[in-house]
């Protein structure tokens, strides 16, 4: 190889080097933007449905304690059809409401009420059941789907054993 062959060899591998640094961090940098981004709209589309969820119940649970007197519409039930269909059967079976995990609610419980997220798509919905004073949860699975809460899960509570 003679010397101008060397030279250009050695600066054209000296400029892609360059490049190659100068790119590196730069797109690092667009890769942790758009990973922190991801991860913000994330965190934001979890508190949505956690409000939405805290709104729901809230208007459930004040509908069902409310007298008969007072009673307005039924709120609308925010559930997927297979949820809808497990929901009838645990009605049906125990008398009681699986959305609640008991057959009616009181007033009181009413400022109790709190949804915090646990994992994906699972919320945990809690509150004191007055009438027993003891705290009730019922984990239930939920989304937004075109801005709309769907509750595509809810656990049942396990029967004691006989």
């Amino acid at each position: 190889m003679n010397p101008t062959n060397t030279m250009k060899y050695s600066l054209s591998l000296g400029l892609l080097l360059l490049a190659v640094l100068i790119a590196g961090p730069s797109t690092a940098r667009c890769t942790a933007a758009v990973t922190t981004k991801s991860a913000a709209e994330a965190d934001s589309s979890t508190e949505e449905v956690r409000k939405a969820l805290e709104r729901f119940y809230r208007e459930y649970t004040g509908w069902i304690a409310s007298s008969y007197n007072e009673r307005s519409a039924k709120p609308a039930l925010p559930l997927d059809e297979a949820t809808r269909r497990k929901v009838e059967k645990a009605v049906a079976e125990t008398d009681g409401d699986p959305l609640i995990r008991a057959q009616d609610f009181n007033k009181r419980s009413l400022p109790t009420i709190t949804v915090e997220h646990v994992e994906g798509q699972w919320y945990a919905i809690a509150y004191l059941a007055t009438y027993e004073n003891r705290c009730v949860v019922i984990p239930v699975r939920a989304l937004l789907r075109k801005g709309q809460l769907v509750i595509t899960d809810v656990t049942l509570p396990t029967l004691p054993a006989e």
